[in-house]
C-alpha cells in the first residue's frame, strides 16, 4: 500500500454498519481515543441540499489546508456523505470545482501529520471525483445485494462468523432462526447477537430456544410469523400475531397485500409441484432439469429457481397440502379484501382482516 492510501481512507456501500466501523477503526488507528480530542476534526456530510455539500466541502479543504493544533497531528473524517451519490448535487458546479480542489489534494499527497477519511453510503461512480481518488486512497465498499435471497446467505455467514470469533457454539437452525426474527441489517444483527451472548454468559452454546427467548423480531421478522400461520392454517396463531402487528401500528392494507403475495407465491410452487418441475428431498427443494420448466423460468421476471433455497423450500412445504383451486380462491379473496379496504370506508380495515383470516384459515381443527 503506498503512502498515500495509509494517509487517506474512503469507505463506502449500503451497509451502514460496515461502513460505520471501517471508518472508525481506521481512525482508531491512526488517531488513538487520547489523541482525538485535539487532532481530529469530524466534517457532518449527511446534507440535502447543494448549499449544504458546499459547506461541508469547504469544510474538508478547510480542515486539511489548516495545521494541527501545536503542530501536531491533524486528522479529518468527512461522516456520511450522502451527497456524493447525489445525482443533481454532484452535476453542480461548485460542488465539482471542489471535489476537483480535494481530489488535487489527494493526489499531491497528504503531509506526514495529515490523514483524512470519507465515509459514505455511496458514491456516483460516473463522477470526475471517483475516478481520481479511487487509485490514491484504502477505497473499502460494503455493498449488500437488493434481493432477499442473495442478502441471506451473507447475513448467516456474518453471524456464524461472529458467533466463532467470539468463541460461541450455534445449535442447527439457531442461526437461521435469528436471520428470520431480526432480518438482514447487519448493525441490528450484531445488536440483538451481543445481547444474547451476554445473556447466555458462561455457557457458550446459543440454541432455538434461547434465540426465541431473547431476540427482539423486527417488523418484518413479525409479518414473516404472521404469514407463516396463515399458510399452515393455524387460525389461532395468527389472529394473535395480527392483532400485535396492530399494537405496533402496522397498516391492515399492508397485512392484506402481503398475503397477496403470500398466496400467489403459493399457488406458483403448487403448480410447480404439479408440473413435475418442483419436489422435496426431505426438507429441501429440488428443481427438476427439465426443457419445458427451463423455458417457462427463463421468460419470468423472477426465476424462482434462483431464490435461496430455504426460502423456496418452505414455500413448497407450504404450498403442498394444499389444492391449486385452494390457493387461487384464497388469492382471490385476499384481493377482494384489498380492493373492499381501499373503496369502502363502512367497515374497519381490521374487521375485514379478521374475516379473511377466518375464511383462508378455516376448514379444519386448528392448532393454537
Amino acid at each position: 500500500m503506498n503512502r498515500m492510501a495509509m494517509q487517506a481512507a474512503f469507505f463506502c456501500g449500503n451497509d451502514e454498519f460496515l461502513v460505520s466501523e471501517g471508518a472508525r477503526k481506521w481512525l482508531e488507528r491512526v488517531c488513538p481515543a487520547e489523541e482525538q480530542a485535539l487532532a481530529l476534526e469530524v466534517v457532518e456530510g449527511r446534507v440535502t441540499t447543494i448549499d449544504e455539500a458546499v459547506a461541508s466541502l469547504d469544510g474538508v479543504l478547510a480542515a486539511l489546508r489548516t495545521v494541527g493544533l501545536f503542530g501536531g497531528k491533524k486528522v479529518v473524517w468527512l461522516r456520511d456523505a450522502t451527497f456524493l451519490k447525489h445525482g443533481v448535487i454532484m452535476k453542480n458546479a461548485k460542488v465539482k470545482g471542489l471535489l476537483a480542489a480535494l481530489a488535487e489534494d489527494l493526489k499531491a499527497g497528504l503531509s506526514g501529520e495529515q490523514f483524512l477519511v470519507v465515509s459514505a453510503p455511496g458514491v456516483d461512480r460516473r463522477s470526475a471525483f471517483y475516478k481520481a481518488i479511487k487509485a490514491c486512497v484504502e477505497w473499502q465498499e460494503h455493498e449488500l445485494p437488493e434481493r432477499d435471497y442473495e442478502v441471506r446467505p451473507i447475513a448467516l455467514q456474518r453471524v456464524s462468523k461472529r458467533i466463532r470469533e467470539e468463541g460461541f457454539s450455534a445449535a442447527p437452525g439457531a442461526v437461521d432462526r435469528l436471520v428470520d426474527r431480526v432480518g438482514f441489517e447487519t448493525r441490528q444483527l450484531f445488536n440483538e447477537l451481543d445481547k444474547l451472548m451476554l445473556y447466555k454468559g458462561a455457557e457458550r452454546s446459543v440454541s432455538v430456544a434461547d434465540v426465541d427467548a431473547i431476540v427482539s423480531a423486527t417488523g418484518e421478522a413479525v409479518i414473516w410469523d404472521f404469514t407463516d400461520a396463515v399458510a399452515e392454517r393455524r387460525l389461532g396463531e395468527a389472529l394473535r400475531v395480527f392483532r400485535r402487528l396492530l399494537f405496533q401500528k402496522e397498516s391492515s392494507v399492508r397485512l392484506v397485500i402481503a398475503l397477496e403475495g403470500l398466496f400467489s407465491d403459493l399457488l406458483h410452487f403448487r403448480e410447480y409441484a404439479e408440473a413435475g418441475w418442483a419436489r422435496l428431498d426431505g426438507r429441501k427443494i429440488q428443481w427438476a432439469v427439465d426443457a419445458e420448466a427451463e423455458q417457462y423460468f427463463e421468460q419470468l421476471g423472477s426465476d424462482p429457481r434462483k431464490m435461496h433455497w430455504f426460502r423456496a423450500s418452505k414455500l413448497l412445504s407450504q404450498a403442498m397440502p394444499h389444492s391449486v383451486k385452494r390457493l387461487d380462491a384464497c388469492r382471490r379473496l385476499a384481493l377482494e379484501t384489498h380492493e373492499k379496504m381501499i373503496s369502502s370506508g363502512s367497515v374497519p380495515h381490521e374487521i375485514m382482516m379478521e374475516t379473511l383470516l377466518a375464511r383462508v384459515c378455516g376448514g379444519r381443527r386448528q392448532r393454537a
